[in-house]
């Protein structure tokens, strides 16, 4: 099961940073990965003759959370894709694939500026699923972290 969550994505990744600070890493497994996608066929461009043909490159950045192990089932997913394909490596080779990207990386690709083209979803398994997560988002969006997020700030 898949449902669209609504979080700004800069304030999820925000507060993973600081929940990854204070110990979340035993709390959540944590991948955000980048991959370079060639769109099919030519596209016109203004002020290009239509006779030439231009490709355009997508570069998707995924964030994936779930818990660890025995916690639960479930997976928060933050896709963004950047239609002009500006996060080009440095070394200007293209992956074949996914490449797995830290966080810092991760938010200054994809960002940086308000106006991303992004979604934030939730994949459960079982209703059960969604409703364990329902405490973490509520620690998500009220800024809990860690012990804070069972009771004890």
């Amino acid at each position: 099961m898949e449902r669209e969550i609504d979080l700004a994505p800069r304030h999820l990744v925000d507060w993973l940073r600081a929940e990854l600070a204070r110990g979340g890493s035993r709390r959540f497994d944590v991948r955000a990965t980048r991959e370079f996608l060639a769109e099919d066929g030519p596209v016109l461009a203004d002020g290009l003759d239509p006779e030439d043909e231009v490709g355009v490159a997508t570069t998707v950045g995924t964030l994936e959370v779930a818990p660890t192990n025995g916690r639960g089932h479930w997976v928060l997913r933050l896709r963004v894709e950047d239609a002009i394909g500006s996060h080009l490596p440095d070394d200007g080779s293209v992956p074949d694939g996914p490449e797995e990207i830290g966080l810092d990386e991760f938010a200054a690709c994809f960002l940086a500026t308000d106006d991303t083209d992004a979604s934030v979803t939730l994949e459960t398994g079982a209703p059960a699923d969604g409703h364990g997560f329902d405490r973490v988002l509520a620690g998500i969006l009220a800024d809990r972290h860690g012990r804070a997020s069972r009771g004890s700030r």
